[in-house]
């Protein structure tokens, strides 16, 4: 699967689950820092998997 698609995708499921805790009624800010937090893990990981994987090639 192309490293973008995995990007968009695990974004989406990241965004998809800040909503359904959001839809419960977690509160607001610790909402925002969780998903900071979790943006910017899935998106650092999954570059560094995608420069990784076309290094190994």
């Amino acid at each position: 699967m192309n490293w973008r698609a995995k990007l968009i995708l695990m974004n989406l499921a990241v965004a998809a689950a800040l909503y359904y805790r959001w839809h419960l009624g977690a509160p607001l800010v610790p909402l925002a820092i969780a998903g900071l937090v979790m943006f910017l893990l899935v998106n650092v990981l999954i570059l560094l998997t995608a420069k990784r994987s076309a290094s190994t090639k």
